[in-house]
């Protein structure tokens, strides 16, 4: 096949496709020319052409996380990299595997002058898996040496935990060469164990597990189907263990589990919180939406925590820290098949009757709740077709979503690694575009939509792509935390502007709706969840701007506070 003249090049991409990438997301430029020259004729890589590389960085991520698989991304030399470092930063919290390969200007060029070259390696070490660097290779005799560091970097990707890792490759000119030849460089594959938990280690967690009175699991961010409910479910039945999860968690129980954290703390007197307060806590997935839950478990704080899962560092969230278990989450619930839970209270019980109580009174308040954040969150998520992928951005958006139960037949995505608001639409783009089969659903602040709004510059918005912006008039989340919303300069943090919604759709060919109330909320809805002739996503625009919405938010948090006090 015609392929790039680099030859080191040439077999990085060979390598790529044995090691099992299939996807790669190009920014173009001409410093990674022999990159996408090389990608592009290769018959069993798709690529995809992004100009924007925050965004292009995104949306491989959300490539990515649709279906587990490692993506690769490139862009030229400069500043075009850095602008990868949310995506990236966002991959590494969340251990997502991207392949990030920067063309770099030839080293004897670093701070001399040259265009388009800053100091490159090493950009992201703060932030990434591991990072490699290319020699130039001007004569075969660097060529292995090369083959080498490309199939450790593989490696390396491939390897649980997963996460970003990074090749920097200083390339000279010319640069758009190509030729016809079979590359066949050496593959070279790792496997890595899986750690497993010794007889010893794991009667000493029955030992801890049978003296613990009041358990908690609690579970954070977790991909759809990736804990097993059937591993789950002896805890499902056990009245002393506790089970909190959020609309990520992606796992589902109406009977058993507490999936609106925040509204059941607020059902929980200031006197009886000690009670409720876990002996034992377990920590899966991973993170956690809740400031609250964060809060009150630093101040009552469990005796032991147990961590489940393999992650990059040691992580000690709630100051309890005593056992870190390197297992996967399945793997640790099944060694209690067939072994009596022992309980020896009804703490679990005690949390689920709370729950119940505070959507008892989620649903009142709701009932006489005007148009609003509040009651347009009701109105979305009472109304998501079946099987569809509800993209949550950040800041209000992935909160307000938090306080109404989930669907058992959604999958629910929301870039918490970092919890920026930067890139919410390419990644939700990303994810449908590796989902054709399932409607995707994004809900966003009018602040995040404009901030990522370069995510529909992208020649592949699919049909099965809705998008829903809440235009509260500026950073609405400024007037529901503590601090910003009391204080004297408050619209410096909600920064109101003049943009318009419906302009950026024009200018991308999205098609656009409006609602302002729930007048035509019917006939609009099923406008919006029509698929158009041409194929194009569509966008609903619901502005709130003239609601106070933050003040409904505050009553409804001291409507369940005082239903609680009876």
């Amino acid at each position: 096949m015609k392929t790039t003249n680099i030859k080191h090049v040439a077999h990085l991409i060979e390598l790529c496709v044995n090691h099992g990438i299939s996807k790669v997301v190009i920014s173009p430029g001409s410093r990674n020319a022999p990159l996408i020259i090389g990608f592009d004729a290769h018959p069993e890589m798709e690529v995809f052409t992004v100009h924007d590389e925050r965004s292009a960085a995104f949306f491989a991520l959300g490539l990515s996380e649709a279906t587990g698989e490692p993506v690769a991304i490139t862009c030229t030399s400069g500043s075009a990299p850095i602008n990868y470092g949310p995506a990236i930063s966002e991959a590494y919290y969340r251990s997502i595997p991207l392949l990030v390969l920067t063309a770099d200007r030839p080293v004897e060029w670093v701070d001399h002058g040259d265009g388009q070259t800053i100091r490159q390696r090493h950009l992201f070490q703060n932030f990434i898996k591991a990072d490699f660097e290319l020699p130039e290779v001007q004569k075969n005799d660097l060529l292995e040496l090369s083959d080498s560091i490309v199939n450790e970097a593989l490696n390396v990707l491939f390897q649980f935990p997963r996460g970003p890792v990074h090749i920097n490759i200083p390339l000279s000119e010319p640069l758009y060469g190509i030729e016809d030849v079979i590359h066949e460089p050496i593959l070279t594959k790792q496997i890595k164990e899986e750690n497993s938990l010794s007889i010893q280690e794991i009667e000493s967690l029955y030992q801890e597990w049978d003296g613990a009175v009041k358990k908690m699991i609690l579970i954070g961010q977790m991909a759809p189907e990736e804990l097993s409910k059937l591993a789950l479910s002896p805890f499902l039945a056990d009245p002393s263990t506790a089970i909190l999860v959020e609309n990520c968690s992606n796992v589902h129980d109406f009977n058993s589990i507490c999936h609106c954290i925040d509204r059941t703390l607020a059902m929980l007197k200031e006197d009886e919180l000690d009670h409720f307060s876990p002996d034992l806590l377990i920590t899966i997935g991973g993170a956690v939406i809740s400031k609250k839950i964060k809060t009150f478990l630093r101040k009552y704080k469990p005796k032991m925590h147990w961590r489940i899962g393999t992650y990059h560092f040691e992580e000690d969230t709630y100051r309890a820290l005593t056992k870190s278990i390197p297992c996967h989450p399945n793997d640790f619930f099944k060694l209690w098949t067939d072994r009596d839970l022992n309980p020896q209270s009804t703490f679990g019980n005690k949390w689920k009757q709370r729950d119940f109580m505070a959507e008892e009174s989620h649903h009142d308040f709701l009932s006489e709740t005007p148009f609003s954040d509040l009651k347009v969150f009701e109105f979305l998520v009472e109304t998501i077709p079946e099987k569809a992928n509800l993209h949550m951005a950040n800041s209000s958006v992935v909160r307000y979503a938090q306080l109404f139960n989930p669907s058992s037949d959604i999958h629910y995505y929301a870039n918490r690694g970092v919890s920026g608001i930067d890139g919410s639409t390419s990644t939700a783009l990303g994810i449908a575009v590796n989902t054709p089969n399932r409607l995707n659903l994004l809900i966003t602040g009018d602040t995040s939509f404009f901030y990522d709004s370069n995510a529909l510059w992208n020649a592949y918005l699919p049909s099965n792509l809705r998008i829903v912006v809440i235009n509260n008039g500026g950073g609405g989340i400024f007037n529901i935390i503590d601090g910003s919303s009391t204080a004297d300069q408050n619209q410096l943090f909600v920064a109101p502007f003049e943009a318009d919604v419906q302009s950026i759709c024009q200018a991308f060919n999205v098609h656009y709706l409006f609602m302002d109330s729930f007048k035509n909320a019917d006939q609009c809805l099923q406008d919006f969840y029509t698929i158009p002739a041409d194929n194009r996503p569509v966008l609903l625009e619901i502005d709130t701007r003239q609601i106070q919405s933050e003040k409904l938010l505050k009553s409804y948090f001291e409507r369940i506070r005082q239903d609680a006090k009876g």
